[in-house]
Parts: structure tokens; C-alpha cells; sequence
């Protein structure tokens, strides 16, 4: 038997927080190259999924920014009744707590899908780890080509608290790159 609950539906959830300001009507390229990734799992959702009626898209982001996505996505092609607006999140442990909050009442809670920028990745996979256990989430990476110490910095801000579940898993890593060192040495 599967680990992971059968799901009705697919939530898609846009992480469009950023730090600075949008230069007058225009969003920064990075959050651009989210929406669109965030639109091309959607086409992808919409032509493969049996439930793709049953789809809705979060973006997370602070007024009146999340405004410019929303527009971008309705001009993208999604539906503007499926767009829900989280103004409330400032990181991804916030948004996955208002997700789970959302969604943890459901017999058959929705695939997530996770669309974020790709040096997200480390901070989705301590935050799903310990959150979202049981649920069927994916992680969606979007191109960022800022330089690195202003992604560093960026990320300073969004440091996850790292729970027992995290420190297992790098437990498990670490016995297995030994493992294999001994297996094979250089």
C-alpha cells in the first residue's frame, strides 16, 4: 500500500516573494521566470490530468506585486476564478503552514506542486520533510540568474528551522557516501 494518500485535485502554488521593490509595472526577471514555469506545469496539468477541473493556483506574494503575477497569469491563460492570492507567508515554512491549513481537513487532499525559484529547493526539502509528510508534493525549479551573494543573501532570509526528520536524512546520507568510499575508493 501506497505511503501517500490518493489525491483529488492539484494545487499549484506560485512563490512570488521577493526581496526589494518591482521597478514601476515590471516584476524582476526572476520572479518572471516563475510565472513562467508556474504556466507551463499548468498547460502540463490541464492536458494530462484526469482532475484538472479540480485545479487551483496560490501565488504567495505581497501586495501589490502579487496583483502583476495574477494579471500575468490570467494573461498566460489561467482561468481567473482558480487564482487564490496567500498575502499572508513571508518564507516557504509560513506558506506550507497556510497549505496544510488549507488542505489538512480533505479526505483526498490535492497534488501540490511547488513552483519556486531553483536554490529553493534545499529549504522546500527541510520544509516538506517535516510538514508535508504523506502528501504528494513536487518541486518545480525556475531559472534565477541574479548573482550569487544577492541569492545568498536572499536565502539568509528564508533559513528553515531544521527538525529531527532533516537531521536523519543527512544521518542516512552521510553512511551512505562512507558506504560507498569504502566500496569504491578513489
Amino acid at each position: 500500500m501506497s505511503e501517500y494518500r490518493f489525491t483529488y485535485g492539484n494545487l499549484i502554488v506560485l512563490y512570488a516573494i521577493f526581496r526589494g521593490k518591482a521597478s514601476g509595472d515590471d516584476l524582476p526577471d526572476y520572479v518572471k521566470e516563475r510565472i513562467r514555469a508556474c504556466l507551463d506545469i499548468y498547460r502540463v496539468v490541464m492536458n494530462s490530468k484526469p482532475d484538472k477541473e479540480r485545479t487551483m493556483v496560490i501565488i504567495v506574494g505581497k501586495e501589490p506585486d502579487s496583483q502583476k503575477v495574477k494579471r500575468m497569469l490570467v494573461e498566460g491563460g489561467v482561468q481567473e476564478s482558480i487564482i487564490g492570492i496567500d498575502s499572508g507567508s513571508e518564507s516557504v515554512a509560513q506558506t506550507f503552514d497556510h497549505i496544510l491549513h488549507l488542505i489538512g481537513s480533505k479526505a483526498n487532499p490535492p497534488y501540490i506542486y511547488f513552483v519556486g525559484s531553483v536554490w529553493l529547493h534545499d529549504i522546500y526539502n527541510s520544509t516538506v520533510i517535516s510538514k508535508m509528510k504523506g502528501y504528494r508534493t513536487q518541486f518545480i525549479g525556475a531559472p534565477d540568474h541574479r548573482p550569487v551573494d544577492e541569492v545568498e543573501r536572499e536565502k539568509a532570509l528564508d533559513v528553515p528551522k531544521k527538525g529531527k526528520e532533516y537531521y536523519k536524512q543527512k544521518i542516512k546520507d552521510k553512511a551512505v557516501d562512507t558506504l560507498l568510499n569504502i566500496i569504491f575508493p578513489e
